[in-house]
């Protein structure tokens, strides 16, 4: 077999991949990407191919492993901008290489007013700040905010306010709460305890991709007085669920565990009566995050911001990169 022949092979089982990935069958979409980094162990692009449909697929851990693995064997893969395409969100693997890509509009070091948060893994971090109010960050399937946390965390110390980080190890948009807090309800009770402990009287919520399910949630009940969501699934409906084949797993996940009641957030957000604000960016071109968002046009006290230009899921890594990140928290936080 050339290597012509085998170039031809190769793209032949990339495309039946991604007509398997189109259909929604991620299980076999990940077997064709197997079967090509068994085919061409030098090429890194299937082992990255590999892990986005992971990360399609809600196989979150799975792979975050695989990724570090891909990285190992390939330490400059997300240097190659063909690569860092396929999952922008999880191309940023350090702190430096984020602030890097920032430039400028990281918030410096001389711009913070508290200690930034330290990331241990754990489902619960809180960075305490001078000022008496708090933003609860809900993370994403990635259990990060496209950023490292610590990186993230400059955004909200240099406003002096507290932060609450959580993750949801039960992979079910923060419906079944945050483990170490219990469940649903529990959470929210738990919150609303650390909230106290820090004196924190007023309550921002954030989320990015999934974790803006929680953050429109729990930002609900905890009467937030503003809810910002990034590229945020937030329609939770089996017919969203058909149109958004993003993440299946997880979509069905949600549909079969969560009351309706619970997970019906448009009624929830048009039956709040405590004022709170409700902030959603996405990209104006991505079809399935235009979708979610534009199922709560009408309802007071939401707000849409559609990113011009943006086609892909990364509305948080582009405000950042803009800048615009420091203003919309700064206008809304403070």
């Amino acid at each position: 077999m050339t290597a012509e022949t085998g170039d031809l092979g190769a793209e032949t089982i990339a495309a039946s991949a991604r007509t398997a990935e189109e259909a929604g069958d991620f299980d076999r979409a990940l077997g064709h990407y197997r079967a090509l980094i068994q085919m061409q162990p030098r090429q890194p692009r299937w082992e990255i191919e590999a892990v986005r449909v992971l990360r399609l697929a809600g196989r979150e851990a799975e792979g975050a492993e695989a990724l570090r693995a891909a990285l190992r064997k390939y330490p400059g893969a997300m240097g190659k901008p063909e690569l860092r395409a396929l999952i922008p969100e999880a191309a940023d693997t350090t702190e430096k290489s984020a602030r890097d890509a920032l430039g400028a509009h990281c918030p410096p070091d001389e711009a913070l007013k508290r200690p930034l948060a330290i990331d241990d893994e754990s489902d619960v971090i809180v960075a305490r700040g001078g000022r008496p109010a708090a933003v609860i960050v809900f993370t994403g399937l990635a259990d990060r905010m496209v950023l490292p946390l610590p990186l993230f965390d400059r955004y909200i110390a240099e406003l002096d306010l507290s932060a609450i980080y959580l993750r949801d190890r039960n992979r079910v948009g923060y419906f079944n709460g945050v483990k170490s807090l219990g469940d649903y309800d529990a959470s929210i009770t738990g919150l609303k305890k650390i909230l106290a402990d820090i004196g924190a009287e007023r309550v921002h919520t954030v989320g990015n991709s999934a974790g803006g399910i929680g953050a429109v949630s729990m930002g609900i009940d905890l009467e937030a007085a503003n809810i910002v969501g990034f590229s945020a699934p937030i329609s939770i409906t089996r017919a969203a669920a058909d149109m958004d084949r993003r993440t299946q797993v997880f979509a069905e996940r949600l549909l079969g565990n969560t009351p309706a009641a619970r997970r019906d957030l448009r009624a929830r957000l048009i039956a709040r009566k405590d004022g709170g604000q409700t902030h959603l960016f996405y990209g104006s071109d991505m079809p399935e995050d235009r979708m979610h968002a534009q199922t709560l046009i009408g309802v007071d006290g939401v707000t849409l911001y559609p990113l011009p230009g943006l086609a892909g899921h990364g509305a948080l890594f582009r405000l950042a990169q803009s800048g615009d990140l420091r203003r919309i928290f700064g206008n809304r936080f403070v």
